[in-house]
């Protein structure tokens, strides 16, 4: 990985900090969101085929509004993502750096085997500081794989978490883990239905799923637990922000996924035993919904 304008080094366990401005100047910056020197991300190790926008908006969501990404046509499995503060670039970096991450779905059809033989299996994610102050404007990027664009804004999009104070509160940070918190799906929905959303978008579906008693009618929310944590970030990139349909409503639940702060469930798809979640992702989910 070459360093140059616009490029940062990747970063190992000891300098994720490394070209951070001072936190005193991060405060500063959040009354200013999506404009901020020094809330440029540099992100190597993507898988080319089956990444895109949209994927990485979904996992990166957690840490802080994302505002644009860029993919960068020169440097395969290489994105740019401009956040909303410098404080959100150093949560990404803390949390995701070095994460392995699974297939976040099938390869554009349209590829030839022979372009398939370089990305089959897991990837490591680095993450480092740009040097860029912030993101221009694509007016004309160029196509991934799946024709989807390389270059998407996200700064109106309602799926960011940290849009106002209230909202940034009640977020919860957890490095990625192999149990995700999922909300905000139907009232009514099984087990089986959450599981076919992920084999529909081509990732290996939670081995277990738990579904929280309802405190109210709006909505469901509960647990997925994964092989490895690998999985589970596949499953974030490729299902956070699904559109799940209910009967006898007008317009799809869109499931919210995050990393959650259980690190063990012990129940199999069918047990009957009961549990709750955590304060913090109960908040997040009324926050959220």
């Amino acid at each position: 990985m070459c360093a140059g304008p616009g490029y940062g080094e990747p970063f190992g366990p000891d300098n994720y900090r490394k070209g951070a401005p001072p936190i005193a100047e991060y405060r500063e910056q959040r009354s200013t969101p999506f404009q901020q020197p020094g809330s440029v991300l540099m992100v190597y190790g993507l898988d080319p085929l089956r990444t895109n926008a949209d994927k990485l908006f979904n996992l990166m969501c957690l840490y802080g509004n994302v505002a644009r990404i860029k993919f960068l046509k020169s440097k395969e499995g290489t994105a740019m993502v401009q956040l909303g503060d410098g404080v959100a670039v150093e949560r990404c970096v803390q949390n995701l750096n070095n994460v392995i991450v699974g297939l976040t779905g099938a390869a554009p059809l349209s590829l030839k085997d022979e372009d398939n033989r370089n990305s089959t299996g897991e990837h490591k994610l680095q993450l480092a500081f740009s040097k860029q102050p912030f993101l221009s404007e694509v007016t004309n990027p160029y196509p991934l794989p799946d024709k989807s664009p390389s270059y998407k804004e996200y700064i109106n999009n309602k799926n960011n978490r940290f849009m106002n104070p209230t909202m940034a509160s009640k977020n919860r940070i957890q490095p990625p883990s192999k149990i995700l918190h999922f909300f905000n799906t139907p009232p009514q929905v099984t087990e089986a239905e959450l599981i076919q959303v992920f084999k529909d978008y081509d990732v290996v579906p939670p081995k277990a799923v738990k579904l929280f008693p309802m405190k109210s009618e709006r909505s469901s929310s509960g647990l997925l637990e994964f092989d490895t944590t690998s999985e589970a970030v596949a499953a974030v990139m490729a299902c956070n922000h699904a559109a799940i349909d209910s009967p006898g409503t007008k317009f799809p639940f869109i499931m919210k996924l995050c990393f959650s702060s259980s690190r063990t469930m012990s129940i199999r798809n069918g047990d009957s035993n009961t549990s709750t979640n955590g304060p913090g992702e109960r908040r997040m989910e009324q926050d959220q919904q």
